[in-house]
């Protein structure tokens, strides 16, 4: 929130400025066209005829000479301006760029004219054209210039086109002198030359529109650059892209005020100085999120690790009170003399020797466990025959297996056993073989499963598919199996899937955590797969065939 916050303020600050700028644009564009139109009232009464006499006080004498008006270069002097023209109170049309009254512009031209005629004929009967057209002005002219006026006032009547007049008295007789203006070719002038001398970081779009005509919008396209000038373009349509900001709206001041001028931009482009404070910023707040989700990761940690202990001290505890209650029960049965059976004094200490045997591999791993973060400490592996492995296999869990009614069967894909060298910890490996295969038989339900024939297991040992300098040990039980959740968190350390509080099968989470870095000891890898029915166990070791 405090970034997001920080980014509106910096986005919030820089429309204000382009307001602001906007503003001034608009501002000193208006203040440029009154300046235009009081430069024009300062223009001579006298000038607005072709010829115009001049008194030298000196000689006494009146010179006839050509009117500055006459100039053509002079009435397109900016652009927009199409020319000077004057109308006497008998609706007589003249205008400085030609000497004789125009009555129609029908016959004006004839072959015999040059080019300068050509261009001063076409001039005067354009502005004959178009002051034709105004209501306004012919109503002037029909009530004989009854009006005085020394300043330009504006006829607006004729659409894209603004005709400036005034009536003044010359040699005793009332004249409409004026000029006419083209408005989009003078404004889209003005307003170009307005927007060369602002500097915007964005790409800015002005649109230019009447709000009484029908004309066509005008589009400018200001696009600044660092090192330049500014690139100002005129497109023939504006892309939408551009009115996803508008900036500000502005109607221009008399006499062009029924003109409106719209700023906007695509996307607003922060100062640098703004990114960088939001960079830091962002940093900033990364580094808190991050921070809080890693104390949050860690907390949680912790308190899985304590739950984990927790259960797992209750497991043990379970685990080593159990037979202990056994073993001391029968003991002192058969220490008392109770049991004068002879069968069932042997079935006690079958019993007991179980039981026995499960508490020594409980106090195996516990003690293995102690290890955990050193296990290449007490691992020295050594290159062991396959058919040797496999012998030791059957010897250290077929006692085991007995007891709980399962079968093993141990295979290879290698016709010569004597040849495929293991790279193990005998060791090592046998804990490796007891913890699974004891994991296998704890955790099938025979209450679930009813077919006897899926109490086995299999070791099956083949060339590993993906690396030749390996050979892959599978064990696979037909018990009920994991889920693919729990695929990747049986290695883990106290993992059970559960709460020791209401859990039935025995075990303390330690056993798979234990294979998993005793098999790491040896440059091994481990991983399970679900089956259906039970699970797979895939060890790779090391291996070199003789």
């Amino acid at each position: 929130m405090v970034f997001i916050k920080g980014y509106y303020q910096f986005e919030k600050d820089l429309i204000t400025e382009y307001e602001d700028k906007t503003e001034e644009i608009t501002s000193q564009l208006n203040l440029r066209l009154f300046k235009r139109v009081v430069f024009d009232n300062a223009i001579s009464t006298f000038a607005f005829d072709y010829y115009q006499h001049i008194y030298n006080p000196a000689n006494k004498h009146v010179s006839k000479e050509k009117s500055p008006l006459s100039d053509l270069a002079y009435n397109t002097r900016y652009e927009g301006l199409l020319g000077y023209f004057q109308i006497d109170q008998e609706g007589q049309f003249n205008s400085p760029v030609w000497p004789n009254v125009i009555h129609n512009t029908q016959n004006l031209m004839t072959p015999q004219d040059d080019d300068d005629t050509k261009k001063r004929k076409n001039l005067a009967s354009k502005l004959y054209t178009i002051t034709a057209k105004s209501k306004e002005l012919k109503g002037l002219i029909d009530n004989k210039l009854a009006a005085n006026n020394e300043k330009f006032l504006l006829f607006s009547d004729v659409p894209g086109h603004l005709i400036f007049y005034r009536v003044v008295e010359v040699n005793n007789t009332q004249k409409l002198q004026g000029y006419v203006i083209d408005v989009s070719a003078y404004l889209n002038n003005q307003i170009k030359n307005m927007l060369a001398t602002v500097q915007f970081n964005n790409t800015i779009a002005i649109t230019l529109r009447s709000m009484l005509t029908s004309l066509d919008e005008a589009y400018f396209i200001y696009q600044g650059h660092a090192q330049s000038q500014a690139t100002i373009t005129q497109p023939m349509q504006l892309s939408p892209l551009f009115n996803q900001q508008v900036i500000n709206n502005h109607e221009l001041r008399w006499p062009f005020k029924d003109h409106q001028l719209m700023y906007s931009t695509s996307k607003l482009i922060l100062p640098t100085a703004a990114t960088y404070n939001l960079g830091i910023m962002m940093l900033l707040i990364l580094g808190i999120v991050i921070g809080c989700y890693g104390f949050y990761r860690l907390g949680v940690k912790q308190l899985k690790l304590a739950e984990q202990q927790l259960n797992f001290v209750s497991s043990v505890s379970h685990e080593l009170k159990t037979p202990l209650t056994s073993i001391r029960m029968y003991s002192e049965m058969l220490k008392s003399g109770m049991v004068p059976s002879e069968q069932y004094k042997l079935d006690y200490y079958d019993f007991i020797h179980c039981e026995s045997e499960r508490l020594s591999r409980l106090i195996d791993n516990i003690l293995q466990l102690s290890k955990l973060n050193q296990p290449q400490q007490c691992v020295e592996a050594h290159y062991t025959k396959l058919s040797i492995l496999m012998n030791i296999i059957e010897s250290k869990v077929s006692s085991l297996l007995i007891n709980s009614d399962f079968k093993i069967n141990i295979s290879s894909e290698f016709t010569q056993p004597d040849h495929a060298l293991l790279l193990v910890d005998l060791d090592a490996f046998s804990q490796v073989i007891i913890n699974i295969t004891d994991n296998a038989i704890k955790f099938f339900d025979s209450e679930k499963i009813h077919d006897h024939r899926r109490k086995k297991v299999d070791i099956h040992f083949k060339p590993d598919a993906k690396n030749k300098d390996f050979i892959e040990m599978e064990f696979r039980d037909y018990g009920e199996g994991i889920s693919a959740k729990q695929e990747s968190k049986i290695f883990e350390l106290f993992y059970r899937g559960g709460s020791e509080l209401t859990r039935s099968t025995q075990g303390t989470g330690i056993g798979l955590a234990l294979v998993n870095e005793l098999v790491l000891a040896q440059q091994g890898t481990i991983e399970a797969h679900s089956m259906s029915p039970g699970l797979s166990i895939k060890i790779r070791f090391k291996s070199k065939i003789q």
